[in-house]
């Protein structure tokens, strides 16, 4: 009896295993034939000469290669990073490729918040401006875990302590205007279910809520954009947006298993590269069209439709309250 048991028990997990490799499939074979049959690619050639833009994240995948146009470009480039070592690695890319010297790298944990405000305030001494902000440092796939601060470690990652840089950094945006913020969402924003009252915790058991707030902090850069949109200056341009199925390592910490069919997924739909991820990153950093454009959603450079969640006027506002009750 116990034998078989087991054996109908190690069915049960078998068949469930196959089910979520064929329901991803699915997914993401309509995505790539539905919604992404073309890969956008930013056609401004806007110059940034003289300007100072700040990419979080921004040594490795779309984050590096967002610095890397963006300094192509002549910005003074700053990477906000957790890793010097690695950091160091990518400003010697970055500077060997684009002939830029102005690459810098200053320390930040977005989840801690005493980083996060050490950093602000360093910033602030040094840069006498900031015309463009990439808000593009993200987590997902990790164990749900609590950070020093109390929060929901990929919420404050992916977006209470991004909420809490940008408030730190608004009045040298203001001073540097016209000048812009991106948001680094996602399509997995559709899938959000927000809670304010939890909009910190933990819910659910450890899978549930392992996708459930990585959700929710994608679904929160959307509303964060409309809120910053009615909020800032009309001459700071305000926007979120989806970079594309990229394949980079962001999601590292999934289950071994699920991992192994997610990268092998990757190679056969042909996923974007980092360099293809950053097109619409970069399009709403420098194309002249968007510059007036605010509290907008973007996917393949181009304004797309969000969840439609995101328009009610009352959530963002309440979203916006207990972000700043918890960042302060």
């Amino acid at each position: 009896m116990f034998l078989t048991a087991v054996y109908y028990l190690l069915l049960i997990v078998f068949n469930l295993y196959i089910a979520i490799c064929l329901l991803t499939l699915l997914g993401l074979l309509y995505y790539k034939i539905r919604i992404e049959s073309v890969k956008g690619v930013c056609k401004s050639n806007a110059r940034l000469d003289g300007k100072i833009a700040l990419v979080t994240g921004g040594n490795q995948g779309i984050g590096l290669e967002t610095a890397r146009e963006l300094a192509a470009r002549g910005a003074r480039v700053i990477i906000a990073c957790r890793g010097a070592e690695k950091s160091a690695e990518a400003i010697q890319d970055i500077v060997a490729t684009t002939g830029n010297k102005q690459v810098e790298y200053m320390h930040l944990d977005l989840s801690k918040f005493s980083s996060i405000r050490k950093f602000a305030a360093d910033f602030n001494n040094i840069y006498d401006r900031l015309d463009i902000l990439v808000n593009n440092a993200g987590r997902g796939g990790d164990k749900p875990k609590y950070t020093v601060d109390g929060i929901d470690f990929v919420m404050q990652v992916n977006y209470f302590g991004p909420f809490l840089l940008t408030k730190l950094l608004t009045e040298k945006l203001i001073a540097s205007k016209p000048s812009r913020i991106v948001i680094v969402s996602s399509i997995l924003h559709f899938f959000g279910n927000i809670n304010v009252d939890t909009l910190d915790k933990i819910v659910g058991h450890s899978l549930k809520a392992m996708f459930y707030n990585y959700n929710n902090s994608k679904l929160c850069g959307v509303l964060w954009a409309k809120a910053l949109a009615k909020k800032l200056p009309e001459e700071i341009s305000v926007n979120s947006l989806h970079p594309g199925l990229v394949r980079t390592n962001i999601f590292n910490k999934l289950p071994p298993w699920f991992r192994k069919v997610f990268m092998f997924l990757c190679d056969l739909l042909n996923f974007k590269t980092p360099k293809e991820g950053a097109q619409t990153v970069v399009h709403l950093c420098v194309a002249e069209e968007v510059q007036n454009v605010r509290g907008k959603y973007f996917s393949e450079c181009c304004e797309v439709k969000h969840k439609g969640l995101a328009n009610n006027e009352d959530l963002v506002e309440r979203v916006w309250n207990k972000s700043v009750e918890l960042t302060s």
